[in-house]
C-alpha cells in the first residue's frame, strides 16, 4: 500500500454537521464515513467504524470554525484519513545539532522539540527550520505527541493555497 501523503490545509466543510454526528452517536446510527473537504481541493474520509473518528470529526469541525489548519495523512487508495494533528504557528529559535539529528527551540514553547536524522525528509525539514530561523519568519510546525517534528511549512504557503 502506498504511503499516505501529508496535507496541511484548512477545512472547507464536512458532510455531516457536529449536531448530526452527536445525534448519530446517541442513536447508534453513525454514518459509515464522513467526507472532509479541504480548501485546496482534496478530500478525505473519516471511517466512523473507528472510535477515534467521532473525536476527529469534532476536532475538524472546531478547526473549521476557527479557520485553523489541520495536518492530515490520507491513504491514497481508500481516501481514509489515517492521521490528524494540529500544526502550531511559531517562530524558530535556536537549532542545536545532536547525535540523532537536531533539537529545535520553538518560540512560545518550553518543550524540547526534536527533528530526527532518520526521517527520510530530514534535510528538507532542517532547511525549512533554518530558513525560518534566519528570516525570523513564522512557520507551521507539526509534531507528534512526543515532540518529534514531522512537518514544517511557511504560513504564507498555506495562505497562498487558500487563495486558489
Amino acid at each position: 500500500m502506498p504511503d499516505a501523503k501529508p496535507l496541511v490545509d484548512t477545512v472547507r466543510s464536512l458532510s455531516s454537521s457536529l449536531a448530526e454526528v452527536r445525534e448519530a452517536q446517541k442513536t447508534q446510527r453513525v454514518p459509515e464515513t464522513i467526507t472532509v473537504n479541504f480548501q485546496s481541493g482534496p478530500s478525505g474520509l473519516l471511517d466512523m467504524k473507528q472510535p477515534r473518528s467521532a473525536i476527529w470529526a469534532e476536532v475538524l469541525h472546531s478547526m473549521r470554525e476557527a479557520n485553523q489548519p489541520a495536518y492530515v495523512e490520507i491513504d491514497p487508495e481508500s481516501k481514509v484519513i489515517t492521521e490528524l494533528l494540529v500544526p502550531i504557528q511559531v517562530r524558530v529559535g535556536e537549532i542545536r545539532e545532536t547525535k540523532f539529528g537536531a533539537e529545535v527551540d520553538l518560540i512560545i514553547s518550553h518543550a524540547r522539540h526534536y527533528l530526527q536524522r532518520v526521517r527520510p525528509d530530514f534535510r528538507r525539514l532542517r532547511e525549512a527550520l533554518e530558513t525560518a530561523r534566519k528570516e525570523k519568519s513564522t512557520v507551521l510546525v507539526t509534531e507528534t505527541d512526543d515532540h518529534q517534528v514531522i512537518d514544517v511549512r511557511p504560513v504564507e504557503q498555506l495562505r497562498a493555497d487558500d487563495s486558489r
